[in-house]
């Protein structure tokens, strides 16, 4: 869906202004500047505890009170958030914040009349889309079913919200028995099936095959598999509907369901624009409602992610049943979590038991080689990549990848020749990959070779990714090898800008710049450089150059 409709219809306010300084009194001061600060830096666990601190010194403070029900929320410690939001109702200090809490905590208990009566006063804060879903949500589980599918009638008349109208409708009928409504719904219309996710998909599926409609359940999986919803759940669900084996569909766990739904449609909506902590907030409350809901521990820990909070990140990916069809996507998040915590051979462990678990996997032993490609075990990457290339079958474009990697892997160990066929091979399958082209160029002008070549696969890279640093860097390199110094400069102070700290474009600008007379420039790059961190090897050569310049470090390298 176009972003820029979702600009229309996310939280009338945020959890900026949720979280706005309080006055302060004595006492309060060093608890909540902690508190504000671990917050910005997304330490959410660590804020809710200095709130906590910081309310104890002001109980009265009701900004402090919301922080920390929105800081334990996006740690995700609800039931710690429940208690405080008890505390302000009770002292008539809620706000839109404190009574969604309080209507998911209701919820979550059973008691959908009373978040029934307290969504009323929030229909102009919060969007059509959370509030119109839930509203009727809370009907139906209030036992008020005609008002609940009006209500979702009432969302399918609003612009750009129908297909949701229409497919929390379907799931209420479904709730309610009416599994004939249901099917009508998602059958849809000359478009094709009313389909919002893969699991709007087996949901479909599942009330086909209890209305005995066994062959209109194998189109329905037919045209979502190809589409792209090909995963192991589908393909055996599509065996058994083949075999005549028809599943039982089971009623879902309804208003909480569709609750849980709402809200990690809206924290989806919300992660494509600015307000990411709000996105949690939402997706947080979505896996309070539904503790079993893969997609809500998905979302929270990719935006934890964000957040640079890796710990957090692999706990909410470790919640995924091993009986999930997410289990593996979940499990390799939570390895890629770990190696961004320095984690190294914590992430290596997971993915080596879930090789194990999942034999012979394509996705699991990619991951497996990018982890070992990341610590640098070039041998234990490349095995890794040729089992996955092995038990691939038959190969297509989307397989590039599989090829580039274990090229780098060989490039690595000074295996060119290997490498290059595995570059070649990538090519064949996506012609005018920008990465490969630009790693073979590269590679290329590093060893002294193929320099037309070079030049023509690196200016074909750069002009189908411009904004890259990497790869516009390599555009001015290569013109740098082949003597076309001032023609260099532009691309090299491009990737620059593109990639201020990197220490190898630092280091390269300073060497076109001393080429066409701007030797202080050059001077000040190569310290640059040296700030950032280069390495050994890289570091020695520049020290070497500001000590007697480059002409002179040229000529001891061609005499050597």
């Amino acid at each position: 869906m176009d972003n820029r409709f979702f600009k229309n219809i996310i939280l009338c306010i945020t959890l900026l202004g949720a979280t706005a300084a309080p006055v302060f009194s004595q006492g309060l001061a060093g608890p909540y500047l902690a508190a504000s600060r671990a917050f910005e830096h997304g330490r959410f666990d660590v804020a809710a505890r200095y709130y906590v601190r910081a309310i104890a010194a002001d109980p009265t403070n009701v900004r402090l009170k919301r922080s920390a029900m929105i800081s334990f929320i996006t740690a995700g410690e609800f039931k710690t958030a429940a208690s405080i939001t008890k505390v302000m109702r009770a002292n008539d200090q809620a706000d839109v914040f404190v009574d969604l809490v309080s209507l998911i905590d209701m919820a979550r208990k059973g008691d959908f009349e009373s978040g029934a009566e307290l969504i009323v006063d929030h229909e102009s804060a919060l969007s059509p889309l959370v509030w119109g879903l839930m509203d009727a949500w809370l009907k139906i589980g209030a036992g008020q079913s005609e008002a609940g599918l009006q209500g979702f009638d009432r969302m399918a008349k609003i612009e750009g919200l129908e297909i949701y109208g229409l497919y929390h409708k379907s799931l209420a009928l479904a709730h309610l028995g009416d599994l004939s409504g249901a099917a009508d719904i998602l059958d849809g219309d000359e478009f094709g099936p009313l389909h919002v996710n893969r699991k709007s998909i087996v949901i479909h599926v599942g009330i086909l095959s209890e209305l005995d409609r066994g062959a209109d359940a194998l189109q329905v999986l037919d045209g979502a598999i190809a589409r792209g919803f090909v995963d192991e759940q589908m393909l055996a669900l599509r065996a058994e509907i083949a075999a005549g084996k028809f599943p039982q569909y089971s009623t879902l766990a309804g208003p909480i369901y569709g609750m849980s739904e709402a809200l990690t449609t809206m924290a989806d909506a919300l992660s494509r624009e600015e307000s990411d902590r709000t996105a949690l907030f939402y997706a947080r409350l979505a896996q309070y409602l539904r503790p079993d809901s893969a997609d809500a521990a998905l979302m929270v820990a990719e935006l934890l992610e964000i957040e640079g909070q890796y710990q957090l990140a692999g706990d909410a990916y470790g919640v995924v049943s091993p009986a999930s069809p997410s289990f593996k996507d979940a499990e390799i998040g939570r390895a890629e979590a770990a190696r961004s915590a320095g984690e190294t051979d914590s992430a290596t462990a997971i993915l080596v038991n879930l090789a194990d678990r999942f034999p012979g996997d394509v996705l699991v032993l990619n991951a497996l080689g990018d982890i070992y490609r990341g610590v640098e075990n070039f041998t234990a990457s490349v095995a890794a990549y040729s089992q996955a290339i092995e038990n691939v079958g038959t190969l297509d474009e989307r397989h590039w990848v599989l090829f580039y990697t274990r090229g780098i892997g060989y490039e690595r160990l000074r295996n060119w020749p290997a490498a290059e066929a595995d570059f070649r091979q990538a090519l064949e399958l996506s012609p005018d990959q920008p990465f490969v082209l630009n790693y073979i160029g590269y590679s290329y002008i590093e060893m002294g070779i193929n320099f037309n070549e070079a030049q023509e696969m690196i200016e074909t890279a750069a002009e189908l990714m411009p904004s890259n640093g990497y790869i516009t860097d390599s555009l001015g390199w290569v013109l740098y090898r082949i003597g076309k110094f001032q023609e260099a400069v532009g691309p090299m102070e491009r990737a620059v800008e593109l990639l201020p700290v990197a220490p190898i474009v630092n280091d390269h600008l300073g060497d076109v710049l001393w080429m066409v007379g701007r030797k202080l420039e050059a001077e000040f790059q190569w310290r640059r450089s040296i700030s950032f961190g280069p390495e050994d090897v890289d570091l020695e050569r520049i020290k070497r150059k500001l000590e007697i310049g480059l002409d002179a470090v040229l000529e001891e390298e061609a005499g050597n």
